[in-house]
């Protein structure tokens, strides 16, 4: 009974501290609220359900009748600035001294490029998702994050990453492919100092030369936490996405990279026989 009303209120308090509205639309039907919603996209991805155990989740543990179609059109037409939101009103620090920036994959739930091969198939398939997060380094938390279905240059991500940051970070950790002039020039405008190992036989820009000549690689290593808590996300949501629309996608992810900041785990549901022959396996 706590863990339910643990989740219930922090989620609840999640979308006033975001300044939300309670509907989804002003025009549209007034039967679930928005929070409501989003606590049954996020226990979808916690506990790894389908929609359809969603719903016989949401309506045991939380005694909301919701449809499984209404979760699934929620998914895809929320918005995403809804889903930012959101995430930002997860870090309550004032100021974020140093911050960690680095990007990973996430494969998508189809056949693998092997089994393509083998059975000769001619056309394309698709490759993994590219995911690229700022991290809090103290409070271990994601602060921005974002995905793409086409991997491109990392380095263009992070201004718009930056700008989506609730709290600007002071000092912002990188690794070597990172490293732009344009870009160290860009967060220094806007009241970030960026630490990123210059390449090789970089002969450009002053603040390549500054981190060439004067890197302090005892702040730098640092940065490992990023790929720390990419492990453990992918740990305790798994590393593959379910969906296959590119807003259900983004929905799938923020779910997960919100759930971890508010430390919402329930592991005494997943270790416990009910819930297994309920909603896992049978």
């Amino acid at each position: 009974m706590e863990k339910k009303e643990r989740l219930d209120s922090k989620i609840h308090r999640l979308f006033r501290h975001a300044g939300h509205p309670r509907w989804a639309h002003r025009m549209g039907p007034k039967k679930f609220q928005t929070w409501v919603l989003c606590l049954g996209l996020v226990i979808k991805q916690v506990y790894q359900l389908s929609y359809r155990r969603s719903m016989r989740f949401l309506d045991e543990y939380f005694s909301i009748g919701i449809h499984w179609t209404t979760l699934q059109k929620a998914a895809k037409r929320l918005p995403k600035r809804l889903w930012q939101s959101l995430l930002a009103a997860t870090i309550t620090a004032e100021v974020i001294p140093l911050a960690a920036a680095d990007g990973t994959g996430l494969s998508r739930n189809n056949a693998s490029e092997y089994y393509v091969r083998r059975i000769d198939r001619k056309q394309p398939i698709h490759k993994a998702t590219q995911v690229i997060a700022l991290v809090d380094v103290e409070q271990r938390k994601f602060i921005a994050g974002n995905l793409w279905t086409h991997a491109q240059g990392e380095t263009r991500r992070i201004p718009q990453l930056h700008t989506k940051c609730k709290v600007k970070p002071e000092v912002l950790l990188m690794d070597k492919g990172f490293d732009a002039e344009w870009l160290h020039q860009w967060l220094n405008e806007h009241g970030t100092f960026s630490v990123a190992p210059a390449r090789k036989n970089c002969r450009r820009g002053n603040h390549r030369k500054l981190m060439r000549d004067c890197m302090d690689w005892t702040l730098y290593w640092q940065r490992n936490i990023v790929e720390s808590l990419f492990s453990a996300l992918k740990r305790l949501f798994g590393s593959t996405l379910r969906c296959n629309h590119i807003k259900t996608q983004t929905a799938e992810l923020f779910c997960r990279l919100i759930a971890y900041n508010i430390g919402y785990r329930l592991r005494h549901f997943l270790l416990s026989p009910s819930f297994r022959n309920i909603y896992i396996g049978f």
